[in-house]
């Protein structure tokens, strides 16, 4: 089974992990592992990278990968959108790294520490930081362009994240990669382990927390923004997923942009 980790769309996500041992995912963000004690395995892409102590890794948007720890290891990761790097995303767009491996000065390390494996730094710091880390990482290694059509279930899902905000059905994707509604929603269910419905609301949703955390939007407004064609849809969706009411959910975030 390959999961799709949809709540990893937007803004900065960090957290330590003890014996990591994950099966095979992707998600629209980048991941930076950094391997604080012991080793580990990280297989993208049908590529076995091994991964020891102090050393880091990157993950592409979209690839698919998994984590391995066959003995011990003590990792900390840093999820992070395309939208704070939009220069190395173009960079990288229809390629993947050489070797996603790479070592960090003495200096950049204690920076990068700093600010993206904690709560406490704010986004141009956040920003500052992710565009010293890819520097340096491009010093050490390169890019190869990726030569092989994505598979059928990359491809779906890529297309829902880039459509999403429109109207779109199972029908109609059935019919933009030439297959049958019953063989395209077979295939979905089987390998997303959920309905093609329920991915995309909660793939709305979570881009709705997005708008509802980083903007003044009103939540009609936003509604429409995230593909829904009525209010009272939106928000029995929205309840349904986050357990709360569109109001109560941003009245309890604090919004990074905001505090700039």
């Amino acid at each position: 089974m390959l999961i799709y980790e949809a709540q990893h769309y937007d803004l900065m996500t960090n957290y330590e992990t003890t014996d990591l041992n994950f099966p095979s995912h992707l998600h629209r963000c980048f991941e930076l592992v950094f391997v604080v004690e012991g080793e580990m395995e990280v297989i993208i892409s049908q590529r076995c990278f091994h991964l020891k102590t102090g050393q880091f890794l990157l993950i592409l948007p979209y690839e698919i990968h998994s984590f391995i720890t066959n003995s011990q290891s003590r990792a900390k990761i840093c999820i992070f959108s395309p939208d704070f790097v939009p220069t190395f995303q173009r960079m990288i767009e229809k390629s993947s790294l050489d070797n996603p491996v790479f070592n960090l000065s003495l200096e950049a390390k204690t920076l990068i520490s700093r600010v993206l494996f904690s709560v406490n730094s704010n986004l141009l710091e956040q920003k500052a930081s992710l565009y010293l880390l890819v520097s340096e990482l491009m010093r050490q290694t390169s890019l190869i362009k990726v030569q092989k059509e994505p598979e059928l279930l990359h491809s779906i899902l890529t297309y829902i994240q880039e459509h999403f905000t429109e109207s779109i059905s199972l029908n109609s994707m059935a019919e933009t990669f030439g297959y049958s509604y019953n063989y395209l929603s077979k295939y979905f269910n089987a390998h997303v382990k959920t309905s093609f419905v329920d991915f995309l609301n909660e793939t709305r949703i979570n881009y709705a927390c997005y708008l509802l955390s980083t903007t003044e939007k009103n939540i009609t407004e936003i509604a429409y923004l995230c593909g829904y064609e009525n209010i009272r849809s939106f928000n029995r969706n929205f309840v349904k997923i986050k357990l709360s009411t569109p109001k109560e959910y941003r009245e309890n975030q604090t919004s990074l942009y905001f505090e700039l």
